[in-house]
């Protein structure tokens, strides 16, 4: 028997494709997640570890929604410490997050205390692994009272352990 390919054929294949593309990427996984502590990130800035290459933070304190979190990272020529706050919008496979973060910068050139407030993508490749793009609003205060004000985007990889 042959199927007529018409308009309507075409219209719930589409339909029937983009559902089963949806189920993928907000679909929940079967398995148990244990919450994870440790992160180290790697990439070109980062939305917990502010201005750094390298980054590893602590998570204080975990809820279903939200993590509470301590960090530092670097850029070889400088280091950033940094606490703050994650609060996810989604959580799945691609999540949605914001991230408030208070951080103190010594680089060279300039130190300062570094607010930062960013949203979050992050692709979970598995349990343990993370892509993460996004973009932060940054405002620097300096001790020469001059401050900063600027947007700045970020992607990396990052590992939770």
């Amino acid at each position: 028997m042959l199927i007529k390919k018409t308009k309507k054929y075409y219209i719930i294949n589409t339909a029937l494709v983009l559902l089963l593309l949806i189920g993928m990427v907000f679909g929940q996984s079967n398995e148990i997640e244990k919450p994870t502590k440790h992160n180290i990130s790697i990439g070109a800035l980062d939305d917990r570890a502010g201005f750094s290459f390298i980054g590893y933070t602590y998570n204080l304190n975990q809820t279903e929604m939200d993590e509470y979190f301590i960090g530092a990272g670097t850029m070889i020529v400088g280091f950033t410490g940094s606490t703050g706050w994650k609060h996810f919008f989604t959580k799945s496979r691609l999540s949605l997050s914001s991230v408030l973060c208070g951080q103190y910068v010594m680089h060279m050139g300039f130190q300062g205390f570094l607010t930062t407030g960013s949203l979050t993508c992050e692709y979970n490749l598995t349990n343990k692994i993370q892509i993460k793009l996004g973009g932060m609003g940054v405002v620097m205060l300096t001790g020469d009272n001059s401050e900063d004000i600027g947007v700045l985007p970020f992607a990396g990889l990052n590992f939770r352990f």
